[in-house]
């Protein structure tokens, strides 16, 4: 006898593919029924193996199909059908010996006949030369454990070269990632360094702006300054030239009198009830034959009674006024409002005509110097209508005279009695 090397078959198309199962059969035991009474080992379909010559092999696949007759509903109208096939270890490989169709799922009795009368003959020719059928079952047993064993070898080769595959695919992929680590470092430090050459570029810009900003404006602040001090040059030397030949007027008309004069009143404002302020402009003729003009601040205070126009004559002090400002910004200021005073006047002056005096001078003093007080009676054809106080400010400077009318503020002059009756003018 000897051994001979078999691939297990593999179940037929069409047929159900979790029902089918190959034994290599080595006895029978009768005190079991249907599968349960074959005795050996279950091989999977596609082993090869190694088994001494007249190894039988039971074949089992089975076939689900719906039932032609009797119940069509439930679990009774799909049943399964078995094909039972016993083959035969040969020199060429299995070879089938014997093959029934049955439409039940368990093994049949005649199977188990079979496989009986099979086994017994198997048995009478090892029983004729049991060392030659032990030589091959122990060469069989060699054979599978070296071709399990290289089978295992295969395998644990094949595991650690799917292993050795995976630290490669694994290394790779750690080196594409550390490559594109890498990148995206190397791009976020170039985008780190763009920026912050960009904000550099922006703040050396800014800087550029600035300082081109501020020398501009340090320059146009130059321009302003030397304008300024220009025109305040040109504005002292105007003043002066003006102040001279003012103060030359004052001189000249100092020892000339008055021959002729005609008063305009070029603004008045109330400053209480029957006290009003006037700014007049004044047009003389003097003794030499020349004219001249000047300008006078009058605040003018009505009385109905002659004792109260007294009592304030001698209790009158004199008002409170801001000089002429002195410095050349405060006379620009200053000059700007005159300007604009001094046209509002010249828009009224052509409705305005000339007021001859009418008034009576009763008494009058100094009150400081160019200041006068007067108190005067006005009279008509029937007698004494009335008497004023007068606070008289000579100025030939018009700046002054309109600086002196704009900021002056009512006296407060003592009465004599607590019942002084005064005579409210608008």
């Amino acid at each position: 006898m000897s051994v001979v090397t078999i691939t297990i078959p593999a179940a037929p198309s069409g047929t159900d593919t979790s029902g089918h199962w190959r034994r290599v059969v080595t006895g029978i035991d009768l005190r079991q029924r249907g599968g349960y009474a074959v005795l050996g080992s279950f091989v999977r379909p596609g082993t090869r193996m190694t088994v001494p010559l007249g190894t039988l092999v039971l074949a089992v696949d089975k076939t689900v199909y719906e039932r032609a007759r009797g119940p069509r509903l439930g679990a009774g109208r799909f049943v399964e059908s078995a094909t039972v096939r016993i083959l035969k270890a040969r020199t060429r490989g299995l070879v089938e010996v014997w093959s029934r169709g049955y439409q039940t799922a368990w093994i049949h009795p005649s199977v188990i006949s079979r496989l009986t009368s099979l086994l017994q003959k198997q048995q009478e020719r090892l029983a004729r030369n049991p060392e030659r059928a032990e030589q091959d079952r122990q060469a069989a047993d060699k054979a599978n454990a070296r071709r399990i064993e290289r089978a295992r070898a295969a395998r644990l080769k094949a595991e650690a070269e799917d292993e050795r595959r995976e630290q490669r695919r694994l290394y790779r992929e750690l080196k594409a990632e550390a490559k594109a680590l890498a990148e995206r470092g190397r791009r976020r430090k170039a985008a780190a360094d763009r920026q912050a050459l960009g904000e550099r570029k922006a703040q050396a810009r800014a800087a550029a702006l600035t300082a081109a900003a501020e020398r501009r404006a340090a320059d146009r602040a130059a321009r302003v300054d030397r304008i300024e001090q220009e025109a305040r040059k040109r504005r002292e030397l105007e003043t002066g030239y003006a102040e001279f030949w003012h103060r030359a007027e004052r001189e000249r008309v100092r020892d000339l009198k008055v021959v002729e004069q005609v008063s305009v009143q070029l603004a008045g404002r109330r400053l209480a009830p029957g006290v009003r302020l006037q700014l007049l402009e004044h047009l003389g003729t003097l003794t030499d034959g020349t004219t001249t003009v000047w300008w006078t601040t009058q605040e003018v205070t009505s009385h109905s009674d002659l004792g109260a126009a007294r009592c304030a004559y001698r209790a009158h002090a004199r008002s409170t006024v801001q000089p002429y400002p002195a410095s050349a910004s405060e006379r620009h200021r200053a000059e700007v409002l005159d300007e604009r005073f001094w046209r509002s006047v010249e828009r009224r002056r052509a409705g305005m005509e000339a007021v001859e005096h009418s008034f009576d001078t009763v008494a009058a003093r100094n009150l400081a110097s160019g200041v006068r007080l007067h108190l005067r009676a006005q009279g008509d054809e029937t007698g004494v209508a009335g008497w004023t106080t007068e606070e008289v400010t000579t100025h030939f400077h018009p700046g002054a005279a309109r600086s002196v009318y704009r900021r002056h503020t009512r006296s407060i002059p003592r009465t004599r009695t607590a019942g002084t009756n005064q005579r409210p003018t608008s």
